[in-house]
C-alpha cells in the first residue's frame, strides 16, 4: 500500500486492515513515497520523517509492515519500478496485491508501465467512499487500462484528508482519534506542520491551556475534553473524584492543585473494551513494560497506566507526581506516596460511590493518619475482590505484606 502517508492516519490503517482481513492477505506493507512524481512543487515532509510516521502508527499489528523501498531509491518514485524491486525480493510462491483507493484506479491508464503493473501484483482497490466512481465504472476503466487480475472492494468509508489533517494541525486541533497517538506524540515533539506564526503568544490563552498543567485554564481545558471523551455516569464520577482529592489534599497537606488534577485526569483511558485496552498498551508502544500476564487476564487495570504515559507524551508539562498518582490508582503499590494515596482513596469515597462500606471509609478522613486511610481503603478493595471472586493483581500479595510489614515496625518502636 503506497502513499505520501503526511501524516499517516487512522483512515489509512482502517483501510488496510479491512483489505487484508477481505482479500485474506497476510500482511500488508505500508510503502511511504520517496520523491512523487504527483507531488511535485508542493511542500511534502522529509521521506524519512515520514516512514518514522509510519512505523509508530503500524506498531502493534503484526500484520504490518513499513518499507523504505521508495525512500532509499534516488529520483521519481514510480509505482512499476517499486512492485518490480518487490516481485524480485520475494520468491515465486508470494503473490502480489497492490492497493489502491478508488480515485487512483479510476485514471490507472495514465499511469507509467501500466501493462507492467499488470503484470507484476494484483489490483486491489479500496471502493465506496461517497461521490468516488462506482464498482462498474471502476471495472470498465481497469479492464481498458490493462489485463489486471483486479479486485474491487467495497469499504467502510473514513473520510480523512492528510490535506485537511495538515491544516488543523497548524491551527492547533491535536487530531485525536483521527491520527494515532504515537504519531500525535512525534508530530507535537518534532513540531511538525506548525504555522509560522503558531507560537503562542502571551496572553492569548493556549500557553496555560497546554503548557502550564497546574494553571485554571489547564484543568479547565481537559475537565472540557473529558466531557467529551467519556461517558456522562464516568464524568460525574471523575468531577467527584477530583473533589474528593482537593478535600483528602487540604486534609493531609498536600499540594491540592496537583491533587485535583490527578483526581481529574485518573480516569483518561477509562471506557474501552478489553482489547481495546490492550490495543492501547500496544499502540503507546507499552507491551515490554506491563506484565504479558495482566495485559491478557486484567485488562480492566490498564487504564491508569496507559493514561499515566499517553497524558505524559501529550502534555509534557504535566508533573511526574501527577503522573505516577494517576498510574498507581488501579493497582497501588508498595512505596505509595502521599498524593498517590490522595487519588488511591479518592477513587473510593468521592459523593457517587453509594455501595459497600464507603461511608465507613469517609468516616475516617481526618480521624486515622493518611497511609491508615490508605490502608483501610486497600484492604476494602482487596476483599470486594475476593467476594466477587475477582482475580488478584500478582502484586497485591506483595503490597498488602510491606505495608503489614511497616505497621509492625511502627508498632515494634
Amino acid at each position: 500500500m503506497g502513499g505520501t502517508f503526511d501524516p499517516i492516519h487512522v483512515g489509512h490503517l482502517a483501510v488496510a486492515e479491512e483489505m487484508r482481513a477481505k482479500l485474506g492477505l497476510d500482511a500488508v506493507l505500508f510503502v511511504p513515497a520517496g520523491a512523487p512524481v504527483f507531488k511535485k512543487g508542493q511542500d511534502v515532509t522529509d521521506s524519512r520523517v515520514r516512514v518514522d510516521m509510519c512505523r509508530l502508527a503500524v506498531k502493534g499489528n503484526p500484520h504490518f509492515d513499513v518499507s523504505t523501498i521508495e525512500v532509499d531509491r534516488e529520483g521519481d518514485t514510480f509505482t512499476a519500478d517499486t512492485l518490480r524491486e518487490l516481485r524480485a525480493f520475494f520468491p515465486p510462491n508470494v503473490e502480489l496485491y497492490f492497493i489502491v483507493g478508488s480515485d487512483s484506479a479510476i485514471t490507472i491508464g495514465k499511469w507509467r508501465n501500466v501493462a507492467e503493473i499488470a503484470q507484476l501484483a494484483h489490483l486491489a482497490v479500496a471502493a465506496g467512499r461517497p461521490g468516488s466512481a462506482s464498482k462498474e465504472e471502476l471495472e470498465v476503466a481497469i479492464a481498458k487500462a490493462a489485463p489486471f487480475d483486479a479486485h474491487v472492494v467495497n469499504v467502510s468509508s473514513l473520510e480523512i484528508s492528510s490535506t485537511a489533517l495538515r491544516k488543523r494541525l497548524r491551527a492547533g486541533d491535536p487530531c485525536r482519534y483521527v491520527i494515532p497517538d504515537a504519531v500525535r506524540t512525534f508530530i507535537r515533539e518534532r513540531k511538525l506542520y506548525q504555522a509560522k506564526d503558531s507560537r503562542p503568544v502571551a496572553g492569548d490563552g493556549r500557553t496555560d491551556e497546554r503548557g502550564d498543567a497546574l494553571s485554571k485554564a489547564f484543568f479547565k481545558a481537559r475537565k472540557k475534553e473529558l466531557e467529551k471523551r467519556v461517558s456522562e455516569k464516568r464524568f460525574k464520577h471523575i468531577l467527584g473524584v477530583s473533589e474528593a482529592c482537593g478535600q483528602l489534599a487540604e486534609t493531609y497537606g498536600v499540594d491540592v492543585r496537583k491533587a485535583r488534577l490527578a483526581g481529574l485526569l485518573h480516569d483518561w483511558d477509562k471506557g474501552m473494551s478489553d482489547d481495546e485496552a490492550r490495543r492501547r498498551v500496544a499502540e503507546l508502544g507499552m507491551v515490554d513494560r506491563i506484565d504479558p500476564y495482566i495485559v491478557e487476564n486484567m485488562p480492566t487495570v490498564l487504564h491508569g497506566i496507559t493514561a499515566a504515559c499517553a497524558l505524559g507524551r501529550e502534555f509534557p508539562s504535566i508533573p511526574a507526581d501527577v503522573l505516577q498518582a494517576v498510574e498507581r490508582h488501579t493497582t497501588a503499590a508498595e512505596d505509595m506516596t502521599p498524593l498517590d494515596m490522595v487519588v488511591y482513596i479518592a477513587d473510593a469515597i468521592e459523593p457517587n460511590r453509594k455501595f459497600g462500606r464507603i461511608d465507613e471509609l469517609r468516616s475516617c478522613v481526618g480521624a486515622v493518619s493518611l497511609e491508615e486511610l490508605y490502608f483501610k481503603t486497600y484492604e476494602y478493595w482487596v476483599f470486594l475482590l475476593f467476594e466477587r471472586r475477582k482475580p488478584l493483581h500478582p502484586d497485591t500479595i506483595r503490597i498488602w505484606n510491606a505495608f503489614t510489614a511497616r505497621q509492625a515496625a511502627r508498632k515494634g518502636k
